[in-house]
């Protein structure tokens, strides 16, 4: 990594941005501030490149496009005043150190990020291992205004506390209409050992609709049961004693890989061209999709004057084959386009070029899952659930290790999570988990849930689950016991 040549490259890049003639058109009406001056999106793509990956620093990156924005106003302003309009001296240093830029163009690095909301909260008094137990149980729930179901995926017992993770569909009976969250509050929870417990709804960190059921107070670590009654309904056990089936399946291995920091990155930005094709069919609106690309041209060459990305790297030429093959122009990669590509690339090209009969997503369903993945570089994953709602396939999760907020970089890229997750099912259909939202409970522990990309078209048996970081990839194979199926 070369943190000097990263710093010239951005500023050498900033001076041929400004020589641009183009820039110099006249403001609109009322536009005379620097921050009403927008910058072409090469620039800050650059700088969130390489702060993404570490080869320059926040600050730096920061001041560089304060500078290159300032002077861009000074100019478009000049032959009217010879001033910067109202941004003077002051206002210079003020946007220079606001900090303004960090939030709308550049994310936290995440190469070693800090926890969330600061320092690691201390654990709590309870000792021993996690726990994490799946349970696929439906709780049915009734009164004078709402019926419907609490489905409930798996429970987990960590530092944070005990959990059950659970989606829910409610209705008025009289109409078709979904209403809000179901009344956990009123329901009865007893264990083997006839202690009561309140159930305390947190969606943070979940889509809806489903949530985390928090156990209060936290219950001992070695219960056997739980016994969830709603009012007027029969109790439901929850056996906590259970394992999920995994016969005949591989054991979790973890498989050494040998990516380069700009390597993984393009990955992550190619899983995120996969994932708008839904959102943004290209034969239909292309031009979310071209917005996505551009500048990908100068974001490689930034990487390559790191020298965090070698210039006979193959993965450049994949990416532009991966435009082609998507519709996308205008993206500025200079490397032919690839004649191969990754394998789960391949499956969701197939999936969204030739839309075969029978690959219409599932209808409503979830599916019980309770897997703590191997560590990968400090990061652990465990898989609490699927679930499958209005079309589109989610995935419960907890993570632990030093996750930041999230805040997505220019690209939609949630670089403050670092890995690329791929998920195959049963019928060999790839599909790629992006973070749709997650929340930090401190100590290292984060609530977080994945979208997957196309939906499950089916009720798979099993999934296969692939983690990768630049250095080392998890992959896991685990079972899906469906509470109901889609």
């Amino acid at each position: 990594m070369n943190r000097e040549r990263a710093e010239t490259f951005l500023r050498l890049l900033a001076e041929a941005e400004l020589r641009d003639p183009a820039l110099r058109r006249p403001p609109a009406f009322g536009s005379r501030d620097a921050p009403s001056v927008v910058m072409p999106a090469t620039l800050p793509r650059a700088a969130w490149a390489l702060t993404a990956v570490g080869a320059l620093d926040l600050e730096t990156a920061e001041a560089v496009l304060a500078d290159a924005e300032l002077a861009l106003a000074a100019r478009r302003h000049a032959p009217e005043a010879g001033v910067i309009g109202s941004a003077g001296p002051g206002r210079a240093a003020a946007l220079a150190g606001s900090g303004r830029f960090a939030s709308a163009w550049l994310p936290l690095r995440s190469g070693r990020p800090a926890p969330p909301g600061g320092a690691s909260a201390p654990a709590g008094p309870r000792s021993g291992p996690d726990r994490y137990v799946p349970a696929g149980l439906m709780i049915l729930f009734h009164d004078q205004t709402i019926s419907g179901e609490l489905d409930l995926m798996s429970y987990a017992h960590t530092a944070a506390g005990a959990r059950l993770i659970a989606a829910w569909q409610t209705r008025d009976p009289l109409t078709s209409r979904r209403h809000g969250p179901p009344p956990v509050d009123e329901f009865t929870v007893t264990d083997d050992r006839g202690n009561r417990y309140d159930l305390l709804l947190d969606p943070k960190g979940r889509s809806h609709p489903t949530c985390d059921l928090t156990l209060r107070p936290d219950p001992p670590a070695d219960i056997r049961w739980l016994e969830v009654t709603a009012p007027g309904e029969q109790a439901v056990r929850v056996d906590l004693e259970g394992r999920a089936d995994a016969d005949g399946l591989p054991p979790p291995v973890v498989i050494d890989r040998d990516l380069s920091a700009g390597e993984h990155l393009l990955n992550r930005i190619a899983d995120r061209l996969l994932t708008m094709v839904p959102e943004f069919p290209p034969q239909l609106t292309p031009g979310p999709l071209a917005n996505l690309a551009a500048g990908l041209g100068v974001t490689i060459a930034a990487l390559e004057a790191a020298e965090v990305l070698s210039p006979h790297s193959p993965v450049p030429g994949q990416l532009a084959a991966l435009c082609g093959s998507l519709g996308v122009r205008g993206h500025g990669i200079t490397a032919a386009p690839a004649p191969d590509l990754p394998e789960p690339w391949l499956s969701m090209l197939s999936h969204y070029h030739r839309r075969k009969p029978g690959s219409a997503p599932a209808g409503d369903g979830f599916a019980a899952v309770a897997a703590a993945l191997p560590e990968l570089d400090g990061l652990r994953l465990v898989l609490l659930g699927l679930h499958h709602c209005d079309g589109d396939t989610w995935m419960n999760t907890l993570a632990f290790g030093q996750l930041p907020r999230n805040r997505p970089g220019t690209l939609h890229v949630e670089t403050a999570f670092p890995l690329s997750v791929w998920v195959r099912d049963d019928t060999g259909r790839w599909h790629v988990a992006r973070p749709a939202s997650w929340s930090g409970e401190g100590g290292g522990e984060a609530t977080l849930t994945l979208r997957l990309a196309p939906p499950l078209t089916g009720p798979s048996d099993w999934i296969e689950v692939r983690a990768a970081w630049q250095s080392a990839e998890v992959r896991a194979t685990v079972p899906l016991r469906w509470g109901y199926r889609p």
